[in-house]
């Protein structure tokens, strides 16, 4: 049987076996960005209002609506995409717009000739997945932008789409004019402080103050800071020859949000869209604590109470880094229910085909309408001489002799 009449005949409950089955493999696909992002749930939760000596996160952290997070920070071989894309050119973007790192698992290609410079992984293990210290807020923004116009390749795709690099620029000592939030219809941006606290603290199973942690890692407890082998996060401790700035993001996979973002305590310190207002001066928001922080410094800057740091836009941020926030697929239900008006048009102009009183698929001339004249097969020739319940306006046609009509096709 040819595959169009199969599914013709489907149920509704067998359409949406047949529609489940085909939609959830869809849905699993990595985002096209290449990023692994987490999904962040349970719209319109409830604020923080927990112990807040500083009053800087009392009333926030609640988010009314769905959106995803990156499991980790942005790692060197994301980072190394993006900036072998605008400095491996004759055009390259200069230093000043979009700087070297700090420290990251990359260097320069000492074997590209030009145009530009070149960038290729250390000779180390596991150097994609280092992170990337020392990236300013300016040029998150301008990755968030490259990611929204997919990855483009003209100095247009960083220039706009989350973020108005044109806003970028310090109109007085202490004041920036760039952009404070990301545009509406952003694909890609730097979390606000709410989504941050929301992915970092939030818990819908937690019990006790209305969800809320006060450390990242689902616990009212600080972190154990340590290496890998012995610790929670990469932060509060330092190894010989600085051995701690190269350990990979996601080598604590038991240290997680509730949701299941990693590295969200150590590695670097994350940026948000906040903005801080602090004697006349304006400055950007990071939280969570970085390496090389002292273990005190740790305890402090991973607690909800108290943010990370804050810097000026075009500032490193401490060793500052970033998550990436976006917006979810499109939900299985949205789509069951899509497929499910096509099939139910689909038996509606079918009902229409079969008998000619049917005008509409809402049986305003005919009562019932479909309902009346999804028939079987074997009972079609009872059709040509039925007389349903019509309206005053469609009795007239009712009684009029009904011609002989060939059998349908149910294929249609």
């Amino acid at each position: 049987m040819p595959y169009e009449r199969r599914f013709s005949r489907l149920t509704p409950p067998r359409a949406a076996a047949v529609v489940l089955s085909l939609a959830v493999p869809a849905l699993a696909q990595p985002d096209p960005s290449g990023i692994d992002f987490v999904t962040i749930g349970a719209p319109g939760n409830p604020a923080y209002n927990g112990p807040d000596p500083t009053g800087r996160v009392t009333g926030r952290g609640s988010v009314g609506y769905e959106f995803k997070l990156s499991r980790s920070e942005v790692t060197t071989a994301q980072w190394l995409e993006f900036f072998n894309t605008f400095k491996a050119r004759a055009d390259a973007v200069p230093d000043h717009i979009m700087p070297i790192p700090i420290t990251w698992g990359a260097e320069v290609d000492p074997t590209y000739t030009g145009p530009g410079r070149r960038f290729r992984l250390r000779a180390e293990a596991d150097a994609g997945n280092r992170p990337v210290y020392g990236i300013d807020w300016r040029t998150s923004a301008r990755f968030c932008n490259w990611l929204h116009n997919d990855k483009g390749v003209a100095l247009s795709a960083i220039a706009n789409g989350a973020y108005d690099a044109a806003t970028f620029a310090y109109p007085a000592p202490g004041q920036f004019s760039d952009q404070a939030t990301r545009s509406p219809g952003a694909r890609y941006w730097i979390p606000s402080l709410d989504e941050w606290l929301k992915g970092a603290h939030y818990d819908p199973a937690n019990p006790t103050r209305d969800g809320w942690w006060l450390y990242s890692n689902r616990s009212d407890n600080p972190l154990n800071y340590g290496p890998p082998e012995t610790g929670e996060a990469n932060s509060g401790f330092v190894l010989p020859a600085s051995a701690e700035r190269r350990i990979p993001l996601m080598s604590y996979p038991n240290t997680r949000s509730p949701w299941g973002l990693l590295d969200v305590a150590g590695a670097g310190r994350e940026w948000t869209e906040e903005i801080l207002l602090v004697n006349g001066g304006m400055y950007r928001v990071l939280e969570g604590s970085a390496v090389g922080d002292d273990i005190d410094s740790a305890r402090n800057s991973d607690r909800i109470s108290v943010f990370g740091g804050s810097a000026e836009p075009s500032g490193s941020g401490f060793g500052g880094n970033f998550r990436i926030a976006t917006v979810p697929a499109a939900g299985i239900t949205g789509l069951c229910w899509a497929i499910f008006g096509v099939y139910g048009a689909r038996r509606c102009r079918r009902s229409q085909h079969e008998n000619p009183h049917v005008r509409n698929c809402t049986g305003d001339s005919v009562r019932g309408g479909g309902r009346y004249f999804r028939i079987r097969k074997r009972r079609r020739s009872r059709v040509a001489t039925a007389r349903p319940s019509a309206s005053k306006k469609c009795r007239s046609r009712a009684a009029r002799p009904t011609p002989a009509r060939p059998m349908a096709n149910r294929s249609h």
